[in-house]
């Protein structure tokens, strides 16, 4: 009998232990699941908000008293969330399918690279986007693709940036470091100074002056000028936009909500010819911080 007694019993404290286990998991999953839908939900509140920067975003861009798209940073907050954004017009980027190679090998030596190396990827940069199979000194075409193992090279225009990652002789690094200052547009030989981040703007033919101004009235929060009025003059000019026109536009907002989630995307995307009206390109998101890294007034550009 008292053999039947303890046997009950560990049948008891075995059900009641499975019993503890089940609730302990029930209530971890039921936290998980929380959580999860918790972090769903922040992020779609980020998304809502990005959205909502882009639309503002748009919309000054057709206002009088306009947003500039030379990358200062902006700041405003919707329903708590906390937004900065940066805004960037494209034709302030080197141009894949415009620069030449004294422009394109300024600015790889200007990231660190040797003056050969430098020399080396402009040229092929252009034998990349030519149409002929017949490489510049220095270039690369189509054989020396197939000798090193590598797709070949498209012999037409930039459709994307991220192209760039397979012209030879571009690693890794080097790209991730110059990819965030090119676009590929419809052949712009000269970046836009008044637009040009910090990178670009360091190998564009404008004086010392006319550099410290840009940046000083971008720091300052100031109407950009045309580099052909001096600041200096009473009768300030300040630069028109024609809105009305399309242009390619790169839109950077981190968002950081009430819970403490932060979120950062980067936004591509074009207007069309009425104010208001634009289409997204691409959309993707970013690491937090990354966006001042590469735009900001102290914006670094060591590949290193």
């Amino acid at each position: 009998m008292t053999h039947k007694k303890g046997f009950i019993l560990l049948a008891v404290i075995a059900v009641l232990t499975a019993a503890s286990a089940a609730l302990v998991m029930a209530s971890l999953s039921a936290r998980l699941s929380a959580k999860g839908i918790s972090v769903s939900v922040d992020l779609a509140q980020a998304k809502a908000a990005s959205n909502a920067v882009l639309a503002r975003a748009v919309l000054g861009l057709g206002e009088e008293t306009s947003l500039y798209a030379d990358g200062r940073p902006y700041e405003f907050a919707i329903n708590e969330v906390q937004l900065t954004y940066w805004l960037i017009d494209t034709r302030g980027l080197i141009d894949l399918n415009g620069a030449d190679e004294d422009l394109l090998s300024a600015f790889f030596a200007h990231l660190g690279q040797t003056t050969p190396d430098a020399a080396a990827l402009a040229a092929t940069i252009i034998d990349w986007r030519d149409e002929d199979d017949d490489p510049r000194t220095s270039g690369a075409e189509k054989r020396d693709y197939q000798n090193a193992g590598l797709p070949e090279p498209g012999n037409r225009a930039f459709v994307d940036v991220s192209e760039l990652r397979g012209v030879f002789g571009m690693g890794a690094t080097l790209y991730k470091a110059a990819a965030p200052y090119f676009f590929a547009g419809s052949g712009l030989k000269i970046p836009e100074a008044l637009n040009a981040p910090i990178p670009v703007l360091d190998i564009l033919p404008i004086t010392p002056v006319q550099r410290s101004d840009i940046l000083s009235r971008r720091q300052k929060a100031e109407q950009p000028l045309s580099l052909d009025t001096p600041s200096q003059t009473s009768g300030e000019t300040p630069v028109e936009d024609n809105v009305d026109s399309p242009n390619t536009y790169l839109l950077l907002v981190e968002a950081k909500l009430p819970s403490g989630t932060k979120q950062a995307e980067q936004l591509v995307f074009s207007t069309r010819p009425h104010t208001g009206e634009y289409a997204i390109l691409s959309r993707r998101t970013l690491p937090i911080g990354l966006a001042e890294q590469l735009y900001g007034p102290d914006s670094k550009n060591d590949p290193s």
